[in-house]
Order: C-alpha cells, then sequence, then structure tokens
C-alpha cells in the first residue's frame, strides 16, 4: 500500500498538469522565477509555512527545487505574496483540457472522437483529422501542437511580460519621468496628460543602459558588502558566544569539585541558568543572522536578474525589469535600514562570589550583554527609476 503511494506521487512529480503540492489538477496556477508553477492556494500555505517563524522574511524557498524565490512585494503581508507572482494561463487552460478526451472541433459538429493532441495557441483538443487540417490552414500551421502525454511531459511557463502596470492589455511604450513609471498610451491620454517629462521606452532604456544600470551596480554591490560583514561579525559572535559558554561551563566544574555535595544543587541551578541564557543569545544572534542571510539571498537573486539583463535587446523588456528590480531593491534597502538597530552583537557573562559559599544558593548571574549595536551612518544610493515611489511612501 505504502509503495503504490509513492509510485503515485512519483508519477504526479512527473506530470507537468499537475500541482506537485496537492497532486491534484492546478486551480489559478502561480509561476515562480525558476518556472516551477502551483496552485495559487497551496503556494500561499507553502509560504506561510515557511516565513511565519522568520524576522521579516524576504523571500522563501521553491517547494519543488528549494531555489530562493525573493518576494515581489517584501511589504506586503505573508499571504498577499502569492498574488504578485504572475498566474500561468496556459498552464490552467490545459490543466482542464487534461481532464477530458474528446475534440473540441468534432464536438462542436455533433460528433465524438477521442483527442490525441493539444493546441498551445488555440486551447483546445484536437483528434487526428483535425490535427491534419489545423496543421494546413495559413493562420494556424505554425501554431504549437503537442500529443496529450507529451503535454504532460513538458513544463509550460508563463510568457514574457511587457504589459501595462495599470492597463494589463496594453503594451508599455512610454516613460514618465515625472512619476518614475512605465506607462501605455492610455496612461499618457489619461493620468499622465499634465506631465512635461514622458519619452518613449527605447529613449528610456538608453538613459537606464548608459546612466543608472552602474549606479545601481555599484550600490547594490556595497548594500551587500555591508551584510556580508554584519552577517559575519553574526556568526562569529556565536562562536564567541559557544566559547565563553564552555569556560564559565569549566569554572563551575572546578568550583563544584571544590564544595562537592553541598554546592551541587547550587551548580546545577547555575549551569541551568546558563543554558537558558546562552540558548536565548544564540537564538537571538541566529535569528538576526538568518534574516540577515534571507536579506542577503535576495539581494543576490536582484543582481543575478541584474546581470542578465545586459544581454537584453528588447526595450520593453529592459525598462520593465529594471524597474522591477530596481523596486526590489529599494524596498529592501528600506526594510534592512529600518531594521539595522536592531541587530546586536551579545556575549554572556557571569560573576562568582568565592566567599561565604556556606550560605550562598547560587553560584552567579548569568548575563546577556550587548557588546555592539549596528546603526545606519549614511544613506546609501537609490535609482532615480523607482525614486518617487520610495518619496510617496515615506510621505
Amino acid at each position: 500500500m505504502a509503495l503504490s503511494r509513492v509510485n503515485y506521487e512519483s508519477d504526479i512529480c512527473n506530470d507537468f498538469t499537475k500541482c506537485s503540492i496537492c497532486f491534484e489538477d492546478f486551480k489559478s496556477p502561480k509561476c515562480l522565477p525558476c518556472s516551477h508553477s502551483f496552485c495559487h492556494e497551496c503556494l500561499k500555505n507553502h509560504i506561510e509555512s515557511s516565513c511565519l517563524s522568520k524576522q521579516s522574511p524576504v523571500g522563501f524557498s521553491c517547494p519543488l527545487c528549494r531555489d530562493f524565490i525573493p518576494a515581489e512585494n517584501i511589504l506586503a503581508e505573508l499571504k498577499d505574496w502569492a498574488n504578485d507572482f504572475p498566474t500561468n494561463d496556459r498552464l490552467g487552460n490545459i490543466s482542464q483540457a487534461s481532464q477530458g478526451n474528446l475534440c473540441g472541433g468534432c464536438q462542436r459538429d455533433g460528433e465524438e472522437e477521442e483527442a490525441k493532441q493539444f493546441c498551445l495557441m488555440c486551447k483546445e483538443k484536437l483528434c487526428g483529422m483535425c490535427v491534419k487540417y489545423h496543421r494546413r490552414l495559413v493562420v494556424t500551421k505554425d501554431h504549437e501542437v503537442l500529443s496529450m502525454d507529451e503535454l504532460k511531459k513538458s513544463p509550460i511557463v508563463v510568457e514574457t511580460r511587457k504589459s501595462c502596470y495599470t492597463h494589463a492589455e496594453e503594451i508599455i511604450r512610454y516613460y514618465c519621468q515625472d512619476h518614475s513609471i512605465p506607462c501605455c498610451t492610455v496612461c499618457i491620454c489619461t493620468g499622465h496628460r499634465k506631465c512635461e517629462n514622458i519619452e518613449t521606452i527605447t529613449e528610456t532604456a538608453e538613459r537606464l543602459r548608459t546612466k543608472e544600470h552602474y549606479k545601481l551596480f555599484v550600490a547594490m554591490g556595497e548594500l551587500e558588502k555591508e551584510m556580508t560583514d554584519i552577517k559575519n561579525e553574526l556568526e562569529k559572535n556565536i562562536a564567541d558566544i559557544e566559547e565563553t559558554s564552555d569556560n564559565l561551563i569549566e569554572e563551575a566544574e572546578a568550583m563544584y569539585t571544590n564544595l562537592q555535595k553541598h554546592i551541587e544543587k547550587i551548580k546545577n541551578e547555575y549551569l541551568r541558568k546558563l543554558s537558558e541564557k546562552s540558548k536565548e543569545c544564540r537564538g537571538k544572534l541566529q535569528e538576526n543572522s538568518d534574516s540577515l542571510g534571507d536579506k542577503f539571498s535576495y539581494l543576490k537573486r536582484c543582481k543575478k536578474s541584474f546581470n542578465s539583463m545586459k544581454e537584453e535587446r528588447d526595450d520593453v523588456q529592459f525598462v520593465r525589469e529594471f524597474y522591477e528590480i530596481s523596486k526590489k531593491y529599494s524596498t529592501l534597502k528600506d526594510l534592512y535600514l529600518k531594521n539595522k538597530t536592531c541587530l546586536r552583537l551579545m556575549k554572556v557573562t557571569s560573576n562568582f562570589d568565592s566567599k561565604c559559599f556556606e550560605g550562598m544558593d547560587y553560584l552567579g548571574n548569568v548575563n546577556v550583554e550587548i557588546i555592539k549595536t549596528f546603526h545606519t551612518e549614511r544613506c546609501m544610493p537609490s535609482s532615480s527609476l523607482y525614486a518617487y515611489h520610495i518619496r510617496k511612501r515615506k510621505s
């Protein structure tokens, strides 16, 4: 019975028309940057369960490949993160199509023929005869047609996004410098009619390539270096806490040897406090380190996407991707600076009283002291592409 269940789940994982979390047909599938898709509700539950215990999370791991996935909007609530990923409409249509086995064209003629293949462009199941005529017609001869078996074994990813943020049916063609946002023709004729600094997407792409690209690259590098240095200090501090804790344990054991039975009770109480404080100290430091590690991974992922843009020749795609990465970087930087004062280095200390042991009921206090606090010394540069949104959010 158990073996049958394993085989079933293995078959599901190889079927790209099924969600690998719930093993059911896709329901509003959302596509992640790693190209894996999951049901909207399944992805939402995964994000909440994996990030709930983290301090100011900025991303999560893909349930399938475990790749780090940066959140599209790290300031949004966890339950809303899944909403921001693109919907894989093609995969949803294919998942629905796989539920039946009759040719759509024949059904419209009142006939019933078993479907053999599926057209990704028309989103329709076809029998052998319909496929033959589908490939003969001029308007459909270049359509991508797959067999039903190939359909289940071929990952379907979302198409490149070039649509306007406000009007999804329109393509981005302009850029408003007054509001620092890509626009479509409808936007320019409505909400940006009074804006004076409007340029074409080609002009914007050229300006960003020649001026803004390097500035943002340098800013990311500076933030990456600072986050790396602090993370290294936090990790070293954890090791120091461990070493200090070991030293204090040795002192307690030495004193216990001298005091023998009378001191055993208060020794155990001391060790309990020491273990508790050390665990508390390490836990807080590890929590800060993990949080910073996530932000570091988020920044690395942004840089990786940013570097891959250099070969992009499509101006619309370049501007859109630059805008999105710039927005993510600025938001990450604000969140990092906001939480930076919470990053602290600590140490465990103790005091021993070697006198009047007979009258003592404890070996000494175990305390946690702050030895360094990370403060923001200067403001790191932001990309002008997203400056308007930063000003708007702060106001």
